[in-house]
């Protein structure tokens, strides 16, 4: 069950990051008669985004699972 969780994760967390790199590349200008700084900064800034978004939602999620799996934690059955 926690490999299982673990996979759903981190596919939920590559999803989310490859959306928002997705999001910003469609809002940059094209490429085409750039010099390569700017195509290297614009590559740059969709790494980032992936990365930044893949790290939150990749600890969000672990984070939930682990709330919600921790017996401890779990109100009393009445």
């Amino acid at each position: 069950m926690a490999r299982l969780l673990r996979v759903v994760t981190i596919v939920c967390s590559l999803a989310t990051g490859w959306f928002a790199a997705r999001e910003i590349y469609l809002m940059l200008p094209a490429w085409q008669g750039e010099s390569w700084p700017w195509v290297v900064l614009d590559l740059g800034s969709l790494l980032l985004a992936f990365s930044l978004v893949f790290v939150v939602v990749y600890f969000v999620m672990d984070d939930t699972w682990r709330r919600l799996l921790a017996k401890k934690e779990r109100p009393p059955e009445s």
